[in-house]
Formats: C-alpha cells, sequence, structure tokens
C-alpha cells in the first residue's frame, strides 16, 4: 500500500470549528493575525479549545503563528504547495458563502479522506476501478470486513459508488482535496 500523507490534512479539515477558524482566518473581516484570545471570542469558545485546534492547523501546514509579548498570532497561510492549493479552494468557497448544509458536506468529504486506509481505497480504485471487494482486499491489503466499512463510508460521502468508481466531485474545495489524495 503507497502512503499518502496528505490524509492528515484532510483529518484537520475533519471539525466544524477548525473549518470555522480557516474561515475567519480567510475571510475574516481583520486582515492581520488575529490572536488566539480574539478568535476565541469571537466563536464563543474558551482560548485552550482555539489554541489546540490552531496548533493542528499548524502542524498540518495551513497556519502559521508569531508570538507578541505574551500572545500568539496566527493567520492562514500554507508551508507547502498542497496546503497553499487547499487554503485557495476553501478562499473561494467562503467567499461565496456557503450554506451550513454545504460546510457539513465538506466537513464529510473530508473526513472520509482523513483515513491511510480509505485513501488506498480511493486511489485504487481510481487506478482500477470495478474492482471488486474481494479483489480490493487484496490490493490494498485489508481483511475484507475492513475493506466493505471503509468502502461504504467513501459511499456516503459520495466519493465512490458500488461499482468501484471513483466520483468527480460536485465543487471546490472537494475537487482540490480528491485530487491531492491521488497525487
Amino acid at each position: 500500500m503507497r502512503e499518502n500523507g496528505f490524509w492528515k490534512m484532510c483529518e484537520a479539515l475533519d471539525c466544524e470549528q477548525r473549518i470555522e477558524l480557516l474561515r475567519l482566518l480567510l475571510v475574516g473581516e481583520k486582515t492581520d493575525f488575529p490572536c488566539v484570545n480574539e478568535l476565541a471570542e469571537r466563536m464563543d469558545l474558551s482560548s485552550a479549545t482555539v489554541s489546540v485546534h490552531l496548533k493542528k492547523l499548524a502542524t498540518v501546514g495551513l497556519v502559521v503563528s508569531k508570538r507578541a509579548d505574551r500572545r500568539v498570532y496566527y493567520r492562514a497561510f500554507a508551508t507547502s504547495g498542497e496546503g497553499a492549493r487547499v487554503l485557495e479552494s476553501l478562499r473561494a468557497l467562503f467567499l461565496s458563502r456557503p450554506t451550513e448544509e454545504r460546510f457539513r458536506r465538506l466537513r464529510d468529504y473530508a473526513h472520509a479522506l482523513s483515513h491511510v486506509r480509505r485513501n488506498a481505497i480511493v486511489r485504487c480504485l481510481h487506478e482500477r476501478p470495478g474492482l471488486s471487494l474481494k479483489e480490493l482486499a487484496v490490493e490494498t491489503d485489508m481483511p475484507p470486513q475492513t475493506a466493505d466499512r471503509l468502502w461504504a463510508e467513501l459511499g456516503k460521502a459520495h466519493i465512490v459508488d458500488l461499482n468501484g468508481t471513483v466520483f468527480a466531485p460536485e465543487g471546490e474545495p472537494e475537487a482540490t482535496l480528491l485530487e491531492l489524495t491521488l497525487a
């Protein structure tokens, strides 16, 4: 099974609060670095909770921080080409003022791609569409029950269908997430 660490970025996006933090950092009213306390106040969360979410986003290369005195300030800034593409697609989505349902679909899509084994299934079915469950389990070196469960999870997120075909995403940023998963 080929490893692709992009699933960790998807894992970071598998959280409504982290998506909201990125929205605030990408299209918020404030253009400079907001501090953790300001973001916590705007989200009605504790500073500790916001700090944990921001550290997760920083770990996967979607935000950067700077310290001044006793405060830490954050900005959406990618530290990789993959991260830059994700932030660009998220910015476009956020500027379109999406509905809560649209945010939920994005989170569900990111969740489905946030596991190394689900990524392996997507890559395998992209390269060899139409595999049976038994063939997929052999190709991905998974027990058939595990492959079946993960295939079903990908189906719920509208990433693969029952015939073993990878769907083209309906829009951005899902198309970017899928493309980077397949890279």
